[in-house]
């Protein structure tokens, strides 16, 4: 049933796209893959020197296929050939709900290409700082440039900031990629871990004015009854000392692509700061706690969060269809096991199966699984048509998500006006595969060279 109802909405949604794009190639049509929503937003607060003030720091990003790019033609703006104007408006409000700051911002994006206008995976950043006393906090981003389907408004968690000692984080953990200057390159998710290739870091502000240890553990909790089952993953357990007297600010550095944040050491005051190397690639995508404990106390702060998989392809998410897409790469007897038994047994299973043709299988991340799904997600949106609703099943399809996009395409007629599609693989696969369209409107795959 999930299945179907998965299928029956990407073919709704196809059909309109069909309706509306006649003439657009199958690369133009992959714009139209969505994966949700793709402007984020976090915030932290810092103490100040003054006992009573502390800085908020508000950090978001926005995917260029969020905001709307015109051709540049100022020729004096070497940014790049096309441009758009990011205008963000952030309100902060009290407890009582009283607006205190309301904060404009704004600034340009740009590419140097129409295909990167479109893109959900290039992102741009923004930020603002503002000065607050103790309280709790509310903040609302409003993206005020912006494509009329998209996103409007992000709420973000309340913020609270307590004047003297605290047994609990000064701040929520700033989770990110550890740079060797020493800096962090926030991933900016909501306060979620990022799932993927490379390991990360949590940087977590503590009410400790000396260096000292903290034993900490991270464990994976129970999955949900609606998340997706991965497999368990052992704990990680280790100690890390304060490092004390710190001033957490944005880098110098930072732009509107790459922000970078910077902790160095201040004669007076700051805070302490705990630098946790989180081991991402050993993790799977579910709910975790980080669990620290003061040494030589009973001092214990627990945080909670997710590690998602951000751009998670869609047909891996809806265990039917992720199973019955493996026909290309594996026996019907391997499908019938695989599909066999409740929801969770068969996502483990499929796991199970993707773990063992994973190329690094001393990492979590599997690559090879990740670009498979991937090119279907590409195939059913390319190549769908009114007769072949979904095109990852189509002749077309197979080929795209066996051997990946060809070197070069062309199209001609033949001699009874049938339409010809030509793929030539000029990398290690060195084949060329011709499609034919058929009476009833079906690319067929005819010849292999």
């Amino acid at each position: 049933m999930k299945k179907n109802i998965f299928v029956l909405l990407l073919v709704f949604i196809m059909s309109v796209l069909n309706a509306s794009s006649q003439g657009r190639g199958a690369q133009d049509r992959m714009m139209f893959l969505d994966y949700g929503d793709r402007f984020f937003a976090e915030a932290f607060v810092v103490p100040t020197s003054q006992p009573d003030s502390a800085t908020v720091t508000i950090l978001f990003r926005m995917a260029n296929d969020f905001l709307t790019f015109v051709r540049n033609d100022d020729r004096s703006d070497n940014g790049g050939e096309y441009v758009a104007n990011m205008q963000v408006s952030i309100e902060v409000r009290d407890s009582m709900g009283v607006i205190r700051q309301r904060i404009p911002w704004k600034s340009n994006a740009y590419t140097n290409t129409f295909e990167e206008t479109n893109s959900k995976t290039e992102f741009h950043y923004g930020w603002a700082t503002l000065r607050v006393g103790p309280g709790t906090y509310t903040i609302a981003i409003e993206l005020l440039a912006k494509k009329e389907s998209q996103q409007r408004q992000l709420r973000l968690p309340p913020v609270t900031f307590r004047s003297g000692r605290s047994k609990s984080p000064i701040a929520t953990p700033v989770f990110g990629e550890p740079q060797k200057s020493g800096a962090l390159r926030p991933y900016v998710f909501g306060g979620n871990l990022a799932f993927g290739p490379r390991d990360a870091s949590a940087w977590i502000i503590v009410d400790d004015t000396s260096e000292t240890m903290y034993d900490y553990r991270l464990r994976q909790l129970p999955y949900d009854i609606r998340d997706i089952r991965w497999w368990a993953v052992s704990d990680v357990v280790g100690e890390e000392r304060v490092q004390p007297r710190q001033n957490i600010t944005l880098s110098s550095r930072s732009t509107n692509d790459i922000p970078l944040l910077e902790s160095s050491s201040v004669g007076q005051g700051g805070v302490g700061l705990l630098n946790i190397d989180i081991p991402t690639t050993g993790l799977v995508p579910g709910r975790y706690q980080l669990d620290l404990v003061r040494r030589g106390s009973t001092d214990t702060i627990a945080v909670k969060f997710h590690v998602m998989w951000e751009l998670m392809p869609l047909s891996l998410r809806t265990i039917e269809y992720a199973i019955e897409i493996l026909q290309y790469v594996t026996t019907e007897d391997e499908l019938d096991v695989i599909d066999d038994g409740s929801d969770p047994e068969r996502r483990e299973k499929l796991m199970a199966w993707w773990k063992k043709q994973d190329p690094t299988p001393t990492t979590t991340w599997n690559e090879r699984m990740s670009e498979y799904y991937r090119r279907v997600d590409q195939a059913f949106f390319a190549f769908s048509t009114i007769q072949e609703p979904d095109g990852a099943r189509s002749d077309r399809g197979k080929i795209y998500i066996l051997h990946g996009p060809p070197t070069t395409t062309s199209k001609k007629m033949t001699t009874s006006d049938r339409p010809v599609e030509v793929w030539t693989y000029a990398n290690k696969v060195g084949k060329t595969f011709t499609f034919e369209t058929n009476d009833r409107g079906i690319v067929e795959l005819m010849d292999i060279k």
